[in-house]
């Protein structure tokens, strides 16, 4: 189920790209991408009110596939991050200070001036 909705978000994803980056900030992209022929077809601002209400709806469906992939994630647990925690948990286990042996301690003494001849 993850699988075909990130599928699917993907899908969503390029397709608001697209039609965002189609746009125009004063709503004349579409009918000078194609020549006039979308004046032509969708009427004179049926272009820009046609990419609006499609930017929209896919918003829309961007924000609800990302709660799908939300709640589906929720209930998973996470190996990577379990494998990650046994993993410094035998580390902590491991860097325990072991009790040693108290060494006996040498004596500092400087050695005598050794004469000369």
């Amino acid at each position: 189920m993850y699988t075909v909705l990130m599928i699917i978000h993907v899908i969503i994803s390029v397709a608001l790209i697209m039609v965002i980056l189609a746009q125009s900030s004063k709503g004349g992209a579409l009918d000078g991408m194609v020549g006039g022929a979308a004046s032509n077809v969708l009427g004179g601002q049926g272009a820009s009110k046609f990419m609006k209400n499609a930017t929209q709806i896919l918003a829309v469906l961007f924000m609800l596939n990302c709660i799908l992939l939300a709640f589906q994630l929720r209930g998973t647990k996470s190996t990577v991050s379990s494998k990650a925690v046994d993993k410094m948990k035998k580390e902590q286990v491991a860097e325990q200070p072991v009790e040693q042996e108290e060494l006996p301690v040498l004596p500092t003494e400087e050695p005598s001036a050794v004469p000369t001849e």
